[in-house]
This record gives structure tokens, sequence and C-alpha cells, in this order.
């Protein structure tokens, strides 16, 4: 319990401060925005009720949208993403897989299934996320094209970050 809680801390400010520090900071181009703090919710645990991702995705948004100045926009987008967590774990996977596991991670459900699973919910993520920030109908295609180049760039880095940060345990015997 105090495992968990403490290493969700570290994992909470280790986000948000590669967010702010340098992820927005990070020109790669006009419409290329990664989104990397959403691990934090990627990687909760699977048997967390909704209510609580919901807190908690409010929580990592709202202090990244303290930090940029974007009143609300990352904490309700978070708060959305988080909301559809259980439904995008409920079509990519069944529930004799994830019997036995604790968190959605590559070392426990596979690569393929990860990239799967974290495209959707980046998808949903920055599709809201830019959809508030144009607020315009008018604005779609560059909304659209924002969360094309931004999904894969920020699905790269979330890999990458993981792989980096807790390196997956090879399961073949050499």
């Amino acid at each position: 319990m105090y495992n968990t809680l403490i290493r969700n801390i570290i994992r909470f400010i280790g986000l948000v401060l590669l967010q702010i520090a340098v992820f927005d900071n990070l020109r790669i181009g006009n419409y290329i925005h990664p989104c990397i703090y959403v691990i934090f919710i990627l990687l909760m645990p699977f048997d967390t009720p909704t209510w609580k991702l919901m807190i908690n995705g409010f929580l990592i948004g709202f202090v990244v949208d303290i930090f940029n100045g974007t009143p609300g926009l990352n904490a309700s987008a978070t708060v959305f993403m988080s909301y559809m967590r259980p439904f995008i774990i409920g079509i990519t996977t069944r529930k004799s897989d994830i019997e036995g596991k604790n968190e959605p991670s590559i070392g426990e459900m596979g690569l393929q299934w990860f990239l799967i699973y974290s495209l959707l919910l980046l998808v949903i993520h920055n599709l809201f996320l830019f959809w508030m920030e144009a607020f315009s109908i008018k604005l779609f295609g560059v909304v659209l094209v924002e969360v094309l180049l931004s999904v894969p760039i920020s699905l790269i880095f979330i890999v990458l970050l993981i792989y980096l940060l807790k390196p997956v345990k090879n399961k073949s015997n050499y």
C-alpha cells in the first residue's frame, strides 16, 4: 500500500516536471505537442475505481495547467481520458487476460497490447484537449492535424520513458 502510494507520488512529480521542463519546451513543429504526463493515468492499477482515476487525472492535469497558463484544458482532457480508460481496457482485453496482473504496463501486458491501449487513450485525450483549445468547428482540420502528429510522437516518448525508467524483464530463458 505505502510502496504504491510513494511510487505514485514520485511518478506524479517526475512526470509533471518532465512535461513542464522538457516536453512543453520541445519545439518539433507547430502542430506537435507531446503529452507524456498521461503516463500517470495509463499505468494506474487495473483495479483503480473510475472515480479515483478521474480525481488523479484532474490533479495531474490541473498542475500542468497551472504551469502552462491553460486553466482547465489539460485537467478536463485528462479527466475525460480517465473516465474512458475502463471502457478502453474493456474493449482491448478479456477479463481472463488481466486476472493476476496489477497494472496495464508493457511488462505485464506486452508491447502490442500497451501500444493499442495507449494509442486509443492518447487519441481520446489529444482530441479533447486540442478541440477544447480551438473551440471552433472551423478549426477542425487543424485539430485533426495536431492529433495525427502529436499522438505518435507522444506514444514514442511514452514507450521510451517506460523502457528507460522501468526496464521490462525478459521472460525468456537463455
